[in-house]
C-alpha cells in the first residue's frame, strides 16, 4: 500500500513562468480552437487583459515539475502499476503570459480501495495550490493516482 504516513507532506514547489507559446501550444494540444488562447487581440475583445490559460493548462507545469517523481517514489508507490485516476482544477483568479506561478504538491489522502473485480487498489490524491507571482492564490489542482495491486 502506498504510505498512508505521507498524508499532509508536502514536496519541493513547482514554479513556472507562463509563457504565451506554451498557452498556445497547450490550446492546439487539446483541440480548442477558441480564439482567446491563440489571440491576443481576441482576449482582449473578450474582456481578459491578455491571453488565458486553458482550463487544463496546471498539467504543463506538473509534468514538467521533478516533484511528481520524488513524490511517488517517497510513497513507495511502484510507478509500473499506477494509473492517471482523474484531474480537477479550482481556478481563483486568470493566469496571464508572464505570471510566475509557484505551487506546492501535498498529499491529501491514501486510501485503499477494492474493485467491483474484487482487485484492491490505492487511490492517492495529490493536491497542488498555486500561487502567482504576487503572492495571490490562482489555482488549485487536485490528481488522483491509481495503485494497482
Amino acid at each position: 500500500m502506498a504510505d498512508s504516513t505521507k498524508v499532509g507532506k508536502t514536496f519541493d514547489p513547482i514554479v513556472w513562468e507562463v509563457e504565451r507559446g506554451k498557452i498556445r501550444e497547450m490550446a492546439k494540444a487539446i483541440g480548442d480552437p477558441n480564439p482567446i488562447y491563440l489571440d491576443r487581440d481576441a482576449a482582449i475583445r473578450a474582456g481578459y487583459r491578455d491571453t488565458p490559460v486553458p482550463p487544463t493548462f496546471l498539467t504543463v507545469p506538473m509534468m514538467w515539475s521533478s516533484s511528481m517523481p520524488v513524490l511517488i517514489n517517497d510513497l513507495k508507490i511502484n510507478f509500473m502499476m499506477v494509473l492517471h485516476g482523474e484531474e480537477e482544477y479550482e481556478y481563483y483568479r486568470d493566469i496571464y503570459p508572464g505570471d510566475t506561478i509557484t505551487g506546492v504538491p501535498k498529499v491529501a489522502s491514501v486510501e485503499e480501495k477494492t474493485s467491483k473485480a474484487g482487485k484492491k487498489m490505492d487511490m492517492v490524491t495529490v493536491e497542488i495550490l498555486y500561487k502567482n507571482q504576487h503572492n495571490e492564490d490562482v489555482a488549485k489542482a487536485r490528481t488522483l493516482l491509481v495503485e494497482r495491486k
